[in-house]
């Protein structure tokens, strides 16, 4: 299992349209990828419970990746927090 940590900055990124950017781009891997946020977590797949998890610019969220393309999985998903979150 491979992670990381990053403080949202983009005041617009729990919208609909990045969150289901981020969601696509999590899709593109076969590894199981989980939001963290506080104590809630949620599965990237599952929209409703990842806007269910009360992010808001500031909040340092946790992304787990697990599967047999978590390296690649990461990198991806991390450049896309950096770029767009």
């Amino acid at each position: 299992m491979k992670q990381f940590s990053y403080v949202l900055t983009n005041e617009n990124a729990m919208q609909i349209r990045p969150m289901s950017n981020l969601m696509r781009e999590a899709a593109r891997f076969s590894s199981k990828v989980r939001l963290i946020n506080g104590a809630k977590t949620a599965a990237l797949q599952e929209m409703r419970a990842v806007m269910g998890l009360d992010m808001q610019c500031g909040s340092k969220v946790t992304v787990t990746v697990e599967g047999k393309d978590e390296e690649a999985a990461v990198a991806a998903i991390q450049s896309f927090f950096v770029d767009n979150m």
